[in-house]
């Protein structure tokens, strides 16, 4: 029987956050949206699509969290990659624009304040998490043999 190391399971408790900064994200965006006017068709569209990516993504949390290999792959490429990539590379550019930080990383409205520290909140679990998953210990971990001998 084997034990799942520490960083493996803080790495496993930082995606939990990661992912549920990105639904009060969501949340976050749709009150600002809702206040300004209405939720049209694309704001539904946008927060169906959305639920799928959190729930695949939470789904990849639970397997990465039985060891699977292939998980840990996905949460690199799919969030620590491409997701990290969507919620710094247009904040970053708008920002070489002269836009202000807050106004950059915020939802630009009256929300922005809380919006900027989910989001802050979003990004440092998604690049811990990320270190954790790659530590010596959890790639031994994912190294191991995760097939139990099968018995008669």
């Amino acid at each position: 029987m084997s034990t799942t190391p520490k960083q493996v399971k803080s790495a496993a408790l930082l995606w939990a956050v990661a992912v549920a900064a990105g639904v009060a994200e969501t949340g976050l965006a749709v009150t600002e949206i809702a206040s300004e006017g209405g939720l049209e068709a694309g704001v539904w569209v946008n927060i169906g699509l959305r639920s799928l990516v959190y729930t695949g993504a939470a789904l990849l949390v639970v397997l990465f969290t039985q060891g699977r290999r292939w998980a840990r792959v996905g949460l690199a490429v799919l969030l620590s990659t491409i997701g990290l990539a969507s919620m710094v590379v247009p904040p970053a550019l708008a920002m070489a624009d002269g836009e202000g930080f807050v106004d950059a990383f915020g939802s630009g409205g009256e929300l922005a304040v809380p919006f900027l520290a989910v989001r802050m909140v979003h990004i440092a679990a998604v690049v811990v998490a990320t270190a954790l998953m790659f530590t010596p210990s959890a790639n031994a971990h994912f190294r191991k043999d995760r097939l139990e001998p099968v018995t008669p």
